[in-house]
C-alpha cells in the first residue's frame, strides 16, 4: 500500500512497481496492487500493466457485512 500511494505522481514509485511487475511475470507470480484510493493511481497502475487492484476507491471495509462495491471502468 505504501508503494501504491501517490504512484501517479512519483516516477520512482512507478519504476519500482514496473520492476516488481517484471520480476513477478518472470516468476509467474500474480500481483495485486493494494491501497488504491484515487482514479489517478488506478490509471497509472493500469498503464503499468496491473490488472488486479483493491482499495478505498472501490469499497471501504465493513464489519460483518459486504460493503457496497463501486465498479470503476
Amino acid at each position: 500500500m505504501e508503494l501504491i500511494r501517490g504512484v501517479d505522481r512519483d516516477r520512482v514509485r512507478r519504476a519500482i512497481v514496473g520492476a516488481v511487475l517484471s520480476v513477478s511475470a518472470e516468476l509467474n507470480i500474480t500481483v495485486v496492487a493494494e491501497g488504491v484510493e484515487t482514479r489517478s493511481e488506478l490509471d497509472a497502475l493500469r498503464d503499468l500493466g496491473v490488472s488486479l487492484v483493491q482499495g478505498y476507491l472501490f469499497a471501504r471495509p465493513a464489519f460483518e457485512q459486504l460493503p457496497p462495491i463501486s465498479i470503476v471502468t
